[in-house]
């Protein structure tokens, strides 16, 4: 078997046993974690969190929309994605601390400061506004 369909089967595996993280395999993804977000914050990094399942069809789509405005490039291609998952975190400091009410919210920070937030909403034009507003 060649590099290149060994890469493809490994790719395609993993899509499928992680259909629901937030933005392609090239975008700039951080995983949560407590230190992860305390530096983004610390250091005014901007970045959008979105809280998500992976059994979440609402999560799914706002995803779509995410990777859709990545491809149209600039600004959108340099946006950075703090995933975390809400199974996982449901019960942490994290979610008590920004009053996250359920999975498939999307929450904009600039400048160490929450500028925008989105929850369980899909429209495209919803979602790239709230980017927008760390641009």
């Amino acid at each position: 078997m060649n590099l290149t369909r060994r890469y493809f089967i490994s790719a395609t595996a993993a899509g499928l046993l992680f259909p629901a993280l937030p933005i392609s395999a090239s975008a700039a993804t951080v995983q949560y974690s407590p230190a992860a977000f305390d530096e983004y914050i610390s250091n005014g990094k901007t970045f959008l969190m979105g809280i998500h399942a992976k059994w979440c069809s609402t999560c799914d789509r706002q995803n779509r929309v995410i990777n859709a405005l990545r491809a149209k490039g600039e600004p959108y291609d340099s946006l950075v994605m703090m995933a975390v998952d809400w199974d996982e975190n449901r019960s942490s400091e994290l979610i008590r601390d920004l009053n996250v009410p359920r999975r498939s919210t999307l929450i904009m920070f600039k400048d160490g400061e929450e500028v925008g937030r989105i929850v369980a909403g899909t429209s495209t034009s919803d979602i790239q506004n709230l980017i927008d507003k760390g641009f």
